[in-house]
């Protein structure tokens, strides 16, 4: 049973083995989430050998393709150990390379497979092929075939993890070579989700400075890009911080709150000279975030949203009343994420009311002192009412 009747299978019940399937429902079906897929090496290449050669004698069996055998007689002579093949890495790379286009399209997924393998054997060796290899990738994601969009997502992500621990030492390259796909450039929706999903699990490993510094590049990255853009670009960021914060079983990845509170940080840099929150991009963003992930997740498993929101709502009250805060628009741009999230689905990602109403009555309470104090400008009681 070739690898095309396999994914049309029918799984829906019936009587019928197969159902026909459109190209939309099974791009729909495509889900990229190698951070959480299991794989159990029982057959390790032997002493001297490698994952690349092991992949190369594969797929010599199940393509037999001329393209195929071209490409495979062109290797062979490179494949005997893994010390020849990283001997010959620059010439190996370069042929993969050649085959990753729509000229080749029998042997592209086989290719990407390599491509991969070849990444898992010689890991840091690749690095400097990485921009050459993913630039050659991209277009294979915006194809009209379900197999190869799926086989190029997944490439790209496996690339992402064999060479996770280099990449993240600064992730801001890479998202500057995904960002055209993620919305900076026209995209389908689709193209955004799956860009999304292939390298959200690698904002997973950063932390402190380095997590901070890569919100405050993206962030920037789409205040930045061309104004009809911004609103798609912006779509394709919230996937991208959505798929890094989700986990399985409708909860939230332990990484949801330092994530959410870095996005927040760079929420606070933002002068909101508008007088509505929904004009500010960065406002925007955050919402969009917390509204997915308030939707995705079970009441149960919602507490990281709302522990992080209120924290910093309360630590922005204090700063208010002790006058150590300057402005006052991370208060009022905290208030209006808490009055959207609360309403969110009828209030039921809500465990308990009461934190809330508490919080509403600080709320009344610093904007009467802003109100009759001469702290702050009277200006900034529009982000109140329009908030609250």
């Amino acid at each position: 049973m070739d690898n095309e009747a396999v994914k049309q299978l029918n799984t829906f019940g019936g009587r019928k083995t197969f159902r026909f399937k459109s190209f939309n429902q099974r791009i729909d079906a495509i889900e990229i989430s190698v951070s959480r897929r299991i794989v159990r090496d029982f057959d390790e290449p032997e002493d001297h050998g490698s994952y690349f050669a092991d992949a190369l004698d594969k797929w010599s069996e199940l393509n037999c393709t001329k393209d195929f055998t071209d490409l495979l007689a062109q290797l062979r002579s490179h494949r005997q150990s893994l010390a020849q093949i990283l001997y010959h890495k620059e010439e190996i790379v370069s042929i993969l390379i050649s085959y990753l286009s729509l000229d080749h399209a029998l042997v592209v997924e086989s290719v990407l497979d390599l491509v991969t393998t070849l990444a898992r054997d010689l890991q840091d060796e690749v690095l400097p092929y990485f921009e050459r290899l993913v630039r050659q990738i991209l277009p294979l994601i915006k194809v009209d075939s379900a197999e190869i969009v799926e086989a190029a997502c997944n490439a790209l992500a496996y690339l992402f993890k064999y060479l996770s621990k280099s990449l993240t030492k600064d992730l801001r390259p890479t998202f500057d070579l995904i960002s055209p796909m993620l919305g900076a450039e026209r995209q389908r929706a689709n193209v955004r989700r799956f860009s999304a999903e292939s390298m959200a699990f690698l904002i997973r490993k950063l932390r402190g400075t380095a997590l901070q510094s890569f919100v405050s590049h993206t962030v920037q990255a789409m205040v930045e890009c061309s104004p009809n853009r911004v609103s798609d670009f912006r779509d394709g960021l919230a996937l991208l911080y959505f798929e890094c914060i989700r986990n399985v079983n409708s909860q939230l990845h332990s990484r949801a709150s330092p994530v959410l509170t870095a996005m927040l940080r760079e929420l606070y840099k933002e002068e909101l000279a508008v007088s509505r929150l929904e004009d500010s991009a960065t406002y925007m963003l955050v919402l969009s975030v917390v509204k997915l992930s308030l939707h995705y997740v079970k009441r149960d498993y919602a507490e990281p949203i709302w522990s992080t929101l209120l924290a910093e709502y309360d630590s922005q009250t204090q700063a208010l009343r002790d006058g150590r805060a300057e402005r006052i628009q991370p208060f009022a741009a905290l208030l209006g994420l808490l009055s959207s999230a609360t309403v969110l689905r009828k209030g039921s990602r809500i465990s308990d009311y009461s934190p809330m109403i508490q919080r509403c009555q600080t709320a009344f309470d610093i904007s009467h002192e802003t109100a009759t104090g001469d702290r702050h400008s009277n200006g900034y009681q529009d982000y109140f009412f329009n908030a609250i």
